[in-house]
């Protein structure tokens, strides 16, 4: 059933219930609302986080109680503050005459103790009110039927276990409406111990269940991958049964019971594969934000020279008349695409710096702005024009970013190397060009002879001008390193002070006890402390300790690694 926002419509399924949506763009700002008009009472679930949003909300309230008056129910499909900020915050709904809050136990519990961790106040740096009152505790274990004085108005909550056809139940209670119309509240841990799911006729209300292994939310204080799978299976079993239609989530548009049941069967096979993952925390949350400000602004780098050089062989392509391959090289990356993503983190850092937003808002933003941009990167295909390494190094920016965001510390492939061989091999690549002369002699057909001409334009080398030597011991260094991350560290630090005016670097290395140290004396510019820091996440996923002295007009980089056998 298609679901209108901010429009009034009838509940299929039921005699006299009709629901308002407030529907929103998927994010951490705010969940979407709904308002449910019954006969006894009006209900309102999740209020959300904006206070635009629960203006909207009460003036219908209000329109509500002018036609008839009742009390109002105010239900938390879990505590999170993007779902219930509204209703701690906003003076104007706690202050609503005939209101009571429903809220499964576990979450009354937690927003009664003030707990910043349950309601991730604390990963958004905010205290929680102390005068938070909770009518109705909802699905307490072993607990039968309750009676309430809600506003005036007897209920009886009924706590009856929904009993599925394959044999498991639904921990459920039961609140009704009036003319025979009910709203059930279901259990269904994992994303957070008090999340639940709330039917009313053919419409299911299911919070952010389909978020549970999302990332950022897979690892929160409370999530649990058993109790998520449990959940997943259990609403699984009853969405078959084919009895409610129309479920409508936390965030997002609604989803019809085919859509509902591939979602869950994906989140089921990903639920099994979520293992070892950081636990998301304060300190997770700011280490994040920190490296995704400086993991964009090498994106941006990397993906400005990739279009440059792009641009350029397709120009002179043009010239000679081989606009075909031109217009392939033009449509192998979007510039204006990346560009947009691109200005609309640097949007969103600069609200962090504003304080108009947290961190964990704008570690999720890159997350968003990384998968999209993973989808419009062809390393494979980059790779026939520009050298492998700049290639490469894109690439694995976005994906260890999408480690890091899932909770994962990003790949690695450490050995023993010597530490001698490695680098003069890593600088003999750096200092040369990626083609050799013979690659355009040498070809078969007109094909080829394009394909090396190409690779001859793009290749440009960075270090024309700048004096590199390496004067390596006798011996070797055996030392444990990430031989690709470890050139891809380099190159980065080598760019970053070529462009800042690096005349010459001499390197040396030795062995020490613990293992081999490179050093690196250069003459000529200053390392930046944003592509110090940045360099340092690089060197340490490559296997060593970045550590650099500042000189006057230069200075000493020095990379320690630890030791290995050979």
């Amino acid at each position: 059933m298609k679901v209108e926002h901010q429009v009034w419509q009838e509940v299929p399924g039921t005699r006299s219930v009709r629901m308002y949506p407030y529907l929103r763009k998927v994010d951490i700002l705010s969940s979407n609302s709904y308002l449910l008009s019954s006969e006894r009472f009006i209900i309102l679930i999740d209020p959300g986080g904006l206070e635009s949003q629960t203006k909207v909300l009460l003036e219908q309230i209000a329109g509500l109680r002018e036609e008839k008056d009742r009390p109002v129910l105010v239900c938390l499909t879990h505590v999170h503050l993007d779902h219930s900020r509204e209703l701690l915050y906003n003076q104007d709904l706690r202050g609503l005459p005939r209101m009571a809050v429903a809220v499964q136990d576990q979450g009354a519990e937690a927003l009664v103790q003030r707990n910043r961790a349950a309601t991730i106040a604390d990963l958004l740096h905010q205290e929680l009110p102390e005068d938070i009152a909770v009518e109705i505790r909802l699905i307490i274990p072993d607990e039968g039927d309750r009676e309430f004085d809600l506003c005036g108005e007897r209920i009886i909550t009924c706590c009856d276990p929904l009993s599925l056809e394959n044999g498991d139940c639904l921990p459920r209670q039961v609140l009704p409406l009036g003319d025979g119309d009910t709203l059930e509240f279901i259990h269904t841990p994992g994303h957070s111990p008090d999340s639940i799911c709330i039917r009313a006729g053919e419409f299911f209300f299911v919070g952010d269940l389909l978020f549970g292994t999302a990332p950022v939310i897979a690892g929160i204080y409370g999530w649990s991958s058993e109790d998520l799978l449990t959940s997943i299976d259990r609403v699984t079993a009853f969405v078959e049964e084919g009895k409610v239609t129309t479920f409508l989530p936390g965030h997002g548009r609604e989803l019809d019971a085919p859509t509902l049941l591939r979602a869950l069967s994906g989140m089921r096979r990903e639920t099994l594969t979520l293992s070892g993952i950081d636990r998301v925390d304060l300190q997770w949350v700011s280490e994040t934000a920190g490296y995704s400000q400086e993991l964009m602004a090498e994106v941006e780098r990397l993906f400005t020279i990739i279009a440059g050089r792009l641009v350029y062989v397709a120009h002179v392509l043009d010239e000679i008349e081989e606009g075909g391959e031109a217009d392939r090289l033009r449509g192998l990356i979007d510039s204006d695409l990346v560009d947009e993503l691109i200005a609309d983190f640097n949007l969103f850092s600069q609200d962090l710096h504003d304080g108009t937003i947290m961190e964990l808002h704008l570690a999720l933003k890159a997350g968003q702005i990384v998968s999209k941009l993973n989808r419009i990167y062809q390393e494979e295909t980059l790779s026939e024009v520009l050298d492998l390494s700049l290639a490469r190094r894109a690439g694995r920016l976005l994906e260890d970013y999408g480690a890091r965001f899932r909770g994962y510390r990003p790949r690695t492939s450490m050995a023993p190397v010597d530490l001698n061989e490695v680098l003069e091999a890593v600088l003999t690549g750096l200092s040369g060009l990626a083609y050799g002369e013979e690659d355009i002699l040498d070809v078969e057909d007109e094909a080829q002879f394009v394909r090396a001409l190409v690779i001859r334009i793009a290749s440009v080398n960075i270090f024309e001008g700048v004096d590199i030597r390496f004067a390596p011991p006798p011996g070797m260094i055996p030392v444990e390193m990430d031989r690709e991350r470890f050139g891809e560290t380099l190159a980065y630090l080598l760019e970053k002070l070529a462009s800042a005016g690096m005349a010459s670097i001499f390197f040396t290395a030795e062995s020490i006890p613990e293992g081999g140290v490179l050093r690196g004396v250069w003459n000529g510019g200053d390392l930046p402390a944003t592509a110090l820091r940045f360099g340092a996440r690089l060197a340490g996923l490559a296997g060593a300790r970045l550590d650099v002295e500042p000189r006057k007009n230069g200075g000493v980089l020095r990379m320690t690694f630890r030791g290995a056998f050979l």
